[in-house]
């Protein structure tokens, strides 16, 4: 968010993917790094309810139809989105992509800074020439800006806010036992699974 999207003070986050164990940790980032709006998407109902919890002030259920889901990711985006982080990239970043072409040739009325960070819902989309033409898009990979320095400096500012109680994150311990029960789990719903013995 910091080095490769560049967020600025006040600015719209949605993160693509927030029911995951990194994208909850980037709803908190995002609030922490002085976002004025985070948006989370996900599909599972408790952990969008704990996306809340964490500080995102709206969020957006996958399960909608694409017609639903291109609705809401309209609505949620106010004046519009600044810096997008997608986890899912697939269907769901085509439908939000979409959503950005306007319906008049008009400019670009601002920057949308989306960083492809994982394909949790597909390795490939569909992307219209338009959608670059027109929208203000521009797309960064996950490792866009992360030069040496920003890695330490990003390091020691996680395990600040880690140590001043700023950042959580969702664990179950298990012990070592049961691992080959938890291995064939499939409840985890963006929680770390910690082994002990």
């Amino acid at each position: 968010m910091k080095w490769g999207a560049k967020l600025q003070q006040g600015e719209t986050v949605l993160i693509n993917g927030a029911t995951g164990v990194s994208g909850k940790l980037a709803v908190q980032i995002a609030k922490l790094l002085g976002a004025g709006r985070v948006v989370g998407t996900g599909r599972n109902p408790e952990s969008l309810k704990r996306v809340l919890e964490l500080g995102a002030d709206a969020v957006i259920d996958l399960k909608q139809s694409d017609e639903e889901l291109a609705d809401s990711f309209k609505k949620e985006a106010g004046e519009g989105y600044d810096v997008i982080l997608d986890f899912l990239w697939g269907r769901p970043t085509e439908i939000l992509l979409k959503t950005f072409v306007p319906h008049e040739l008009v400019p670009a009325s601002r920057r949308v800074r989306l960083v492809q960070i994982g394909e949790k819902a597909g390795s490939t989309i569909s992307l219209s020439a338009d959608t670059l033409r027109t929208s203000g898009l521009e797309i960064y990979g996950a490792a866009a800006g992360w030069a040496p320095e920003a890695i330490n400096e990003a390091t020691n500012q996680v395990w600040e806010w880690i140590k001043e109680g700023k950042l959580s994150m969702d664990i179950e311990t298990v012990p070592l036992k049961e691992i080959e029960s938890v291995w064939k789990r499939t409840d985890f719903h963006g929680k770390r699974i910690v082994i002990i013995p």
